[in-house]
């Protein structure tokens, strides 16, 4: 678990740090990656109140929040990125409803909650990878550019002695 706090926390560095250098850019990264670590905190935090399975219960409200804010900045501002997230949102809540469905009938096996917190894990293991690329090819970017420009001074200089 504290693996995932950690990923998540430096995957809001990297959207953070990217979102600094071009605001107007990244400003929506940013969003997406501030909302996805606080669904997170509020979905650990309602996991320690309430014992799984019960807290399983307040998943799909929480999914479905950042289903809503993401596709409607994907509405006004398309980017392939967001469009993932959302797929993999829809994906979570298809599979949280599947889930729910089959423990309030009592079908859900042990099997089958062991399948449910690993897909769910590997999703959000998704989203933040999802996430990091974008802040991470922005960095690559900068680094692209700042090493061209110092390549650019450097025959400037010699072309001048």
């Amino acid at each position: 678990m504290i693996w995932y706090l950690y990923a998540t926390v430096a995957v809001f560095m990297i959207c953070f740090l990217a979102y600094r250098s071009k605001p107007e850019k990244y400003a929506d990264l940013m969003g997406v990656s501030a909302l996805l670590a606080l669904v997170f905190c509020i979905g650990n935090a309602i996991t320690v109140l309430y014992r799984f399975p019960d807290a399983m219960l307040a998943a799909p409200v929480l999914d479905l929040f950042l289903v809503a804010m993401i596709f409607r900045s994907n509405q006004q501002s398309p980017e392939t990125w967001k469009s993932l997230i959302v797929a993999t949102l829809v994906a979570q809540l298809t599979l949280h409803a599947v889930t729910i469905g089959l423990w309030k009938t009592g079908s859900l096996t042990e099997h089958g909650l062991w399948t449910y917190v690993v897909a769910v894990n590997a999703i959000f293991i998704v989203q933040l990878l999802t996430l990091a690329t974008v802040g991470v090819g922005h960095g690559l970017d900068c680094l692209r550019g700042w090493m061209s420009d110092r390549r650019h001074s450097a025959l400037v200089q010699d072309a001048g002695q």
